[in-house]
């Protein structure tokens, strides 16, 4: 089973700060200016990259044209082999067009189909998305090959990330993620699965 995450859109940088000061103007007239500055900060700021941020470029998520860039984002998460009533899989796809980004969940527990959707997405709300995946680092990780050891009854699940000429991929094991150095992979799958339209 298997997700794909598309995700484009478009990012605006932070404002940089000034500390220097006019000390002609008023207390009244610099008080008003900083409410001011304030407010036009807070706008800005929700279409921005906020992590450990400032490291952060501006990810721009629409060309020249103002469509979409194609992003895709890959999930497959299996139970392997286990009696069918104990069997659940999940793949969410996230895919753009050039004008629209659609979330497609499809998710079975206890061997049985128990959401299977497809839904467009908000832009504010991909874009969130993108923000936060970006400062989980998904854009900085490998692309894996399988891994050739195949065990019978063993699941290799797996989170490809693709975003103009940014590639990663990651296989995982259940009983490997929620090991120590798996954290920032797991924040990763943990965040996609919340993903809601």
């Amino acid at each position: 089973m298997c997700l794909w995450l598309s995700l484009g859109g478009e990012m605006v940088a932070n404002p940089k700060t000034s500390d220097t000061k006019d000390k002609s103007v008023s207390k009244d007239s610099k008080t008003k200016i900083q409410s001011s500055y304030a407010k036009n900060r807070k706008l800005k700021t929700s279409s921005v990259v906020t992590s450990t941020s400032a490291a952060l470029p501006p990810i721009i998520l629409k060309n020249h044209k103002g469509n979409w860039k194609p992003l895709e984002l890959l999930w497959e998460e299996s139970s392997g082999a286990v009696a069918p009533e104990f069997r659940y899989a999940k793949k969410y796809l996230l895919i753009t067009d050039t004008k629209k980004i659609y979330l497609t969940r499809r998710v079975i527990k206890n061997g049985k189909l128990v959401l299977d959707e497809t839904k467009e997405i908000q832009p504010k709300m991909y874009q969130k998305w993108m923000n936060a995946l970006f400062e989980k680092g998904i854009h900085q990780l490998p692309m894996e090959e399988i891994p050739e050891e195949q065990v019978t009854g063993i699941s290799y699940n797996f989170v490809t990330f693709r975003f103009s000429s940014t590639k990663s991929k990651f296989y995982y094991q259940l009983d490997e993620i929620n090991q120590p150095n798996w954290e920032k992979k797991k924040e990763i799958i943990d965040y996609i699965e919340r993903m809601k339209p």
